[in-house]
């Protein structure tokens, strides 16, 4: 039956772990409505509550009418729903890619309000297929043909249960138990790159789907026996990362490391320094990594970092160019910072924001600040890396950084912890 291959996958994708909370992803499709009476029943049967989130993405009338009946359906699953809303902005210029990260940093925000780990969503095995076939085109490494079932948004854990379930199985179940859905009609549009190819597999036999899912089970089965114990070595030995936020890589041991490898590498510090929640692009990538291999000292940007060679050193940091970092008002015991640092302290203080350092007010301090430790542990790159650590501030008085000890005021029981989006067990600060 259904439900016990969604149980069984739910169980093994959740580790065992006890979990109080989880929360559900909830378009008005076929696929998200199965999963949500399926999760439904799960939860209920390990007494987890479950959150419904909707987004509204504003381009469609049907939307509204969508988001009302998953409304209508949590009342009757005695289920909290919220309903969240995607300004586009007009901006309809790589609108999915925008719209996609735009919708999963809303949820994730949100699962962090409502303390909730684990965020379900409705991918099936058609998506699965689907996305093997878009990325082949583009020439994807094992990386990127690979899929996971488990990946992370904002530190929130984004898991999908439905993965080795075809569509039609979801259709059918919902058909049996007279539950109704919507179509997007936007899929019917072969403008968006995916949806013709959709509509090319529901033409060819189904043998060719399944020799995809081959492919796929091969790519992942290379993946995990090959490039990921060659990408999780690497980490640990040829890189350090510190609580400065910023990172350096030994070249000559990441030009040693597979194609796949190095691209890997690169995303995963490029993803952790800068703050952000998803990976360059290839072709952004490669003309930094063909500088590598030249072995010539440089000084590039790249997905919000800086990246200096500096003989046999490399070092990452992040860059503050157009966009800068929100100054956040220290209104709690801790703030997330640029994506990057936890700001904690003891003390209330009117008026306290942590924010970035201005030069106005760099000129001010200069003469007080101790730069030793930073100027050894960045080799002499530490007036750069200044200017990306949090400051704490009261009317745009600088009163406090805590990452070099300078403090005007008595708010010395602040601290500072390095906490990227993107973390990974096998990372190792200094």
């Amino acid at each position: 039956m259904l439900y016990e291959r969604f149980e069984h996958n739910i169980n093994n994708l959740t580790g065992g772990f006890s979990l109080s909370k989880i929360a559900i992803a909830v378009s008005g499709g076929s696929d998200s409505i199965a999963l949500l009476y399926l999760a439904d029943i799960w939860a209920k049967k390990n007494n987890i509550e479950l959150f419904v989130i909707s987004v509204d993405h504003n381009l469609r009338d049907q939307s509204k009418q969508e988001i009302a009946y998953i409304q209508n359906i949590s009342n009757n699953l005695d289920r909290k729903h919220y309903s969240l809303s995607f300004d586009h902005q007009n901006n309809f210029s790589n609108f999915q890619e925008r719209a996609r990260k735009g919708r999963y940093d809303l949820m994730t925000s949100l699962c962090k309000e409502l303390d909730v780990l684990v965020l379900l969503t409705a991918h099936h095995e058609d998506d699965y297929v689907e996305n093997f076939c878009l990325r082949l085109e583009r020439n994807s490494g094992i990386f990127g043909l690979s899929n996971s079932n488990i990946n992370w948004h904002n530190n929130t854990q984004i898991i999908r249960p439905l993965f080795n379930i075809p569509k039609s199985e979801l259709v059918d179940y919902l058909v049996t138990h007279n539950i109704k859905w919507f179509e997007d009609e936007s899929n019917l549009s072969t403008k968006y790159r995916r949806n013709a190819i959709r509509q090319k597999l529901v033409k060819q036999e189904d043998y060719i789907k399944d020799d995809i899912i081959a492919q796929q089970i091969k790519a992942n089965e290379l993946l995990e026996n090959k490039f990921k114990p060659e990408l999780i070595a690497a980490i640990a030995e040829s890189t350090k990362i510190f609580e400065y936020g910023f990172a350096f890589l030994d070249p000559t041991k990441f030009i040693k490391l597979s194609q796949e490898v190095r691209i890997q590498l690169i995303n995963f510090l490029l993803i952790m320094i800068s703050g952000q929640c998803c990976s360059a692009r290839f072709y952004s990538v490669e003309p930094i990594l063909k500088l590598i291999t030249q072995g010539l000292d440089f000084k590039n940007t790249l997905h919000g970092c800086v990246i200096k060679r500096m003989q046999d050193k490399l070092l990452i940091y992040r860059e503050f160019g157009k966009k800068l970092p929100e100054s956040k008002i220290l209104v709690e015991k801790s703030v997330i910072w640029d994506n990057r640092f936890c700001i904690k302290t003891t003390h209330n203080i009117e008026n306290c924001e942590i924010t970035y350092l201005s030069p106005e007010n760099y000129k001010i301090i200069k003469e007080k600040l101790d730069l030793d430790t930073l100027k050894k542990l960045s080799c002499k790159n530490h007036n750069a890396i200044l200017f990306t650590l949090p400051v704490i501030q009261i009317l745009e008085k600088v009163i406090a950084i805590p990452h070099i000890s300078y403090y005007d005021n008595d708010i010395k029981g602040s601290e500072v912890t390095f906490v990227p989006n993107f973390i990974s067990r096998f990372t190792h600060f200094y």
